[in-house]
């Protein structure tokens, strides 16, 4: 099997930044609701809410809609103010255990990230845990148009050719942790079909938010984890070389 390269979804699959993110939410919302405080949506008043909610709807556009009651032609002025409000907080959201070491051992392999969040915040995060030279593409948001959001997948397109490879044609490992990203990896391999390539999905479910409903999925991926551990074993498989080296 000729592995091209791993594209990987960020929030929630590297890092575990659902607490930031409902403070940087709660933030970009008062630009349009200075109390929005006094009255939160039901989504942004605990952890699990918010989790639930992420998990609902298929991209940050549909959620902001549907849970936080902005108007759609608010939408690409929230997005604006997203990279702004992140890099405002200072605060590092926790990488989740083991994802440090398992990017430095597939340092030989090409990587990009493809996400929601913000370019920008991404490099930082990253560079914080000494991780970011082991991506040779980050696809953000603001990287591309609003209408091009997950799970169109302009943005795994846009990332695999940022990775800059010889030989396009052979198989892509995508990693993300939400429904939508399976379809998002699926829908990249269907825009992809006429260069013999095929799409790889691995669901993460480290918070263990998805293990009663995945099966129900529109999309099934080809492997579902709970740990980084489970997913290092399954990528030694798929790529081949022993861990003992």
């Amino acid at each position: 099997m000729n592995i091209c390269g791993i594209i990987w979804d960020y929030d929630g699959t590297i890092i575990n930044s659902a607490t930031k993110n409902i403070e940087v939410t709660i933030e970009v919302l008062k630009h349009f609701d200075k109390d929005i405080e006094k009255h939160l949506p039901q989504a942004l008043q605990t952890y699990e809410n918010y989790q639930k909610a992420n998990h609902m709807y298929k991209n940050w556009r549909e959620l902001y809609v549907k849970s936080y009651n902005l108007k759609e032609e608010q939408l690409d002025e929230a997005g604006s103010l997203w990279t702004p409000e992140q890099l405002k907080n200072k605060t590092i959201p926790s990488m989740f255990e083991g994802m440090a070491q398992l990017f430095h051992k597939l340092e030989h392999v090409k990587m990009g990230i493809c996400s929601q969040n913000s370019n920008k915040n991404i490099k930082e995060t990253l560079k914080h845990y000494g991780v970011d030279h082991c991506f040779d593409a980050i696809i953000g948001y603001d990287d591309i148009s609003g209408s091009e959001q997950k799970p169109d997948p302009t943005g795994f397109l846009k990332c695999v050719d940022s990775l800059n490879l010889n030989n396009k044609n052979g198989t892509f490992i995508y990693i993300g942790d939400h429904s939508e990203d399976v379809v998002f990896g699926k829908n990249a391999q269907e825009a992809l079909k006429g260069h013999n390539v095929n799409v790889i999905c691995i669901t993460v479910d480290y918070l263990n938010l998805n293990l009663n409903t995945y099966k129900k999925w529109s999309k099934q991926p080809d492997y579902f984890v709970q740990t980084a551990y489970e997913l290092d074993s399954i990528l030694d498989n798929l790529l081949n070389f022993d861990t003992k080296k």
